[in-house]
């Protein structure tokens, strides 16, 4: 009797360790998310309205679409560098909580795929803008979109329980612009309603990365109130 409750003592502190090791795992995830989302944030603004300021600033008399094509290969590089870097820890924490005989998803996390994929797109970008001017918009919309699921994708690996809610926001802001956009493409060419809906988008992409990155360490609700 005496034996088996000492061993229950060991496998009670044991659980709550796990439990603070993942507590704290997301803790850290969570800081990195939101590096990932202030430069998405820059990534997204410097693609979107990184052009017209530099000609409204008069630096230059025409950026010209060789230049767009730069900034635009600029800022989604940068962007890919941040996921990249991001994702190496999603990928360490997911392979400790799935299974070893489930690792597909790791592929699509790695740069063997992101690499390939970002020079994919940006050809796909590139193409169009030669040979199909007028669906340039409606091509980079679609990226858009796909990068919002492809990144809640990524949070299911990252979080065992629930998504945080400044990723939840993060995400459903650039799919909301991006549909509404792709809508409004065969309504209006007026950019107002553009400006206003991808303005916000980059507002709440900042509001999430400082979200994130300003939380504190969890308490650990469970041990406190077993001591109290």
């Amino acid at each position: 009797m005496m034996d088996n409750g000492g061993a229950d003592v060991p496998r009670d502190e044991m659980k709550r360790a796990v439990k603070r090791a993942i507590l704290l795992n997301e803790h850290l995830l969570r800081r990195a998310w939101g590096i990932l989302f202030l430069a998405l944030s820059l990534s997204m603004f410097l693609s979107i309205f990184g052009v017209p300021i530099i000609d409204s600033l008069g630096v230059l008399k025409s950026f010209g679409v060789p230049g767009s094509i730069a900034m635009d290969l600029t800022a989604s590089g940068c962007g890919t560098i941040a996921i990249l870097w991001a994702f190496k820890r999603v990928r360490n924490t997911a392979e400790i909580t799935h299974p070893e005989g489930d690792r597909a998803w790791a592929r699509l996390l790695g740069y063997r795929f992101l690499i390939p994929l970002w020079i994919a797109l940006n050809g796909i970008v590139i193409l169009t803008i030669a040979f199909a001017s007028g669906r340039v918009s409606l091509v980079v919309l679609l990226i858009h979109l796909g990068l919002a699921i492809y990144l809640y994708y990524a949070l299911r690996l990252s979080f065992s329980t629930k998504i945080p809610a400044e990723a939840i926001i993060a995400i459903a802001s650039l799919s909301v612009s991006s549909i509404a956009s792709i809508a409004l493409l065969s309504i209006t060419t007026s950019p107002g309603p553009y400006v206003l809906l991808w303005g916000a988008t980059i507002v709440a992409w900042i509001f999430s990365g400082v979200y994130a990155r300003t939380r504190s360490i969890p308490e650990f609700e469970e041990e406190r109130s077993g001591l109290e």
